[in-house]
């Protein structure tokens, strides 16, 4: 189910991008030709982002109370 749900927003990106005019593009700094390309690698970054986050400890183990404050 999830390949659908990304193919879905992939195209849905693809069409978003494509519907902007090529000035807009340019101040993005991508080309017509090269929104295919975007859409997929940006939707390739998902993963990565989660596993990397995965490995990041909370920096506090216990909530901090008013009086503990100094």
């Amino acid at each position: 189910m999830n390949i659908f749900i990304n193919w879905y927003k992939r195209r849905q990106t693809m069409r978003a991008l494509q519907a902007l005019p090529d000035h807009i593009l340019e101040d993005i700094g991508i080309n017509r030709y090269e929104i295919e390309a975007c859409a997929k690698a940006h939707s390739a970054k998902g993963p990565r982002i989660k596993r990397r986050m995965a490995g990041i400890r909370p920096v506090l183990a216990k909530p901090l109370h008013l009086g503990e404050a100094v």
